[in-house]
Parts: C-alpha cells; sequence; structure tokens
C-alpha cells in the first residue's frame, strides 16, 4: 500500500511538472506572438524619401504595444527612428505631445498657403508657431543661422505639410522641427501624436525626414 501510494505521488509530481513545463511554454509562446520583428508588424513605413534622401527601415524591435522601428540613410547611418508607446491613459499620452494651443501668444506673420503664424524669440532662437487641424507645427531657427530666416524655413515645413497628410488618428499632435542640422547647437527634429493610450514619436536628423516618415505613416 505504502508502495503504491509513493508511485500516485511520483506521477501526480510529474504531472505538475509537465503542466508547469506546458504553462511556462503558452506563455513564452503569447509573449513571442505579441513580439514585433518586422516593420511590417507595425505602423511605420518600410522606407521613406526626404530631399533626396532615402531613408530605410534597419531594426524593429519590442511589441505590439511598445516598439522602435530605427532607419538608415544611403550611407548606412542610423538616422531616424520610430516609436510607439503604450501608456496608462489617453492623458497621460496627450500630456507628452508637447501641443501648442491656438491662442499662443506673439506678432503675427503669414506663411505660404495663407497660412496664419506667429513669432517668439527666447535665449537666441526665434520660433514660429502654427495650427493646422489638432497638430501645432513649431519651427525653430538659431539666431545664428545665416543660411535664411525663419519665415523662410517655416515656409519650407508648411509647403510640405501641405503636399501630404500627417496621421489622421492623431486626437492631438505636434511638430518641432529645427533649421540647425549639424554643430553643438543641434537638436532632433520630432513629430509626436497621440491616438487613445498611444504615443508615436518619429525622431530624424532633418526635418524634412522626420516629418516625411510620419506622413508615409498615416497612408
Amino acid at each position: 500500500m505504502l508502495t503504491h501510494s509513493k508511485k500516485i505521488l511520483v506521477t501526480a509530481a510529474a504531472g505538475l511538472a509537465v503542466l508547469a513545463t506546458l504553462g511556462s511554454g503558452t506563455l513564452l509562446t503569447m509573449h513571442a506572438a505579441n513580439g514585433v520583428s518586422a516593420v511590417s508588424q507595425t505602423a511605420a513605413p518600410a522606407a521613406a524619401t526626404a530631399s533626396s534622401t532615402k531613408l530605410t527601415a534597419a531594426k524593429t524591435s519590442g511589441t505590439q504595444q511598445n516598439y522602435t522601428v530605427k532607419y538608415r540613410d544611403s550611407a548606412g547611418q542610423t538616422a531616424a527612428t520610430f516609436q510607439k508607446k503604450t501608456l496608462g491613459s489617453a492623458t497621460t499620452a496627450a500630456d507628452q505631445v508637447d501641443y501648442f494651443s491656438r491662442s499662443t501668444a506673439g506678432p503675427g506673420v503669414k506663411l505660404t498657403h495663407g497660412t496664419q503664424a506667429v513669432v517668439q524669440g527666447t535665449m537666441g532662437h526665434t520660433y514660429v508657431h502654427w495650427n493646422t487641424g489638432k497638430w501645432s507645427v513649431t519651427a525653430v531657427t538659431s539666431n545664428a543661422d545665416q543660411s535664411g530666416t525663419p519665415t523662410q524655413f517655416a515656409n519650407q515645413v508648411n509647403n510640405q505639410l501641405q503636399q501630404q497628410h500627417l496621421p489622421t488618428d492623431a486626437t492631438t499632435g505636434a511638430v518641432t522641427v529645427y533649421s540647425q542640422t549639424t554643430g553643438s547647437g543641434a537638436q532632433a527634429d520630432t513629430v509626436k501624436w497621440q491616438s487613445g493610450h498611444q504615443l508615436y514619436t518619429v525622431s530624424g536628423q532633418s526635418a524634412a525626414a522626420a516629418v516625411k516618415l510620419a506622413q508615409k505613416s498615416a497612408q
């Protein structure tokens, strides 16, 4: 009887071990199924061309809820990223967009396509702000940049935005781009938008590239 009981205990233990193994495998499979390894599994475009520079998706990592796609230029250098984050609430996601409302104060200036904008200046930079639909746009020019005026740069950005829609599923969005692309003062150009709990961020080394990748994701 004692021997029989031992056999039952051993059999039960073995069964639990099998269940534990199967359970672990199922969790791993579910996690693997939720992962992304190709750009086709994301909202990001496979490639985009801006200002004669072609960007191609080179690496995709993360999960369906949180992923990053890195892009390389023709020289093989990382030139932009497309990122999705799923946050705790729509409000939290919207707070990270850096949206400027239509009530932003400043002297007025008229851009191409009849776009009305306002101008602000601080700490050696000139900021040109305007709104289009659910989006705010900020074009930043360094006062030390002699390649053009703040209005000229803002017009370049506005022209590109007029050529193709930004993501229409955005509840709110913001484009922040800089005229200075090299040197110690250069900053990443960004396009951010919120859709529900999701926050999407495109960042690049040029304004044209960041905007184009965001526009291509809307197709």
